[in-house]
């Protein structure tokens, strides 16, 4: 059995969501652009869907709001103490006591913060008790 990457499954949803928004959208207006969705490994063709100019201003808004909070400029103080918090709750869930500088350093992209504001942060985090320090150098207990 084929994999939904090499076989278009998930391509094919995708078109058939898009064909949906398009179709149920009543916009009288005539087409303006095409979504065209193809598949790998060959990017195989699976459909077009023709959208308005309401509908291409609404995509495009999307995808702007969309590129705009997860662009790590734009990552705020708050939105990345989620993200930490969020990772600490990964590793929880995974069964795993402790964290490492390593793992923090690894997510800053994710985090969308400099090191030094991390580095700060998990500060803040073992002050509120979050985390706990070890013996041993960059790795903390979470509780």
């Amino acid at each position: 059995m084929k994999s939904p990457e090499t076989d278009g499954g998930r391509a094919k949803v995708l078109a058939a969501a898009l064909r949906t928004w398009t179709t149920v959208d009543n916009d009288p207006q005539p087409p303006v652009a095409r979504l065209e969705i193809r598949y790998p490994p060959h990017w195989a063709f699976t459909h077009t869907n023709p959208i308005t100019a309401r509908q291409q201003a609404r995509l495009l808004a999307f995808l702007r709001d969309d590129l705009a909070e997860n662009r790590p400029t734009h990552s705020t103080p708050e939105r990345a103490a989620a993200v930490i918090e969020g990772l600490l709750a990964e590793h929880a869930a995974a069964g795993r006591t402790r964290i490492t500088t390593a793992d923090l350093a690894e997510a800053a992209p994710r985090i969308g913060r400099s090191r030094t504001w991390i580095a700060a942060h998990i500060t803040d985090l073992i002050d509120a008790g979050v985390l706990h320090e070890t013996r041993r150098p960059d790795i903390f207990r979470i509780n």
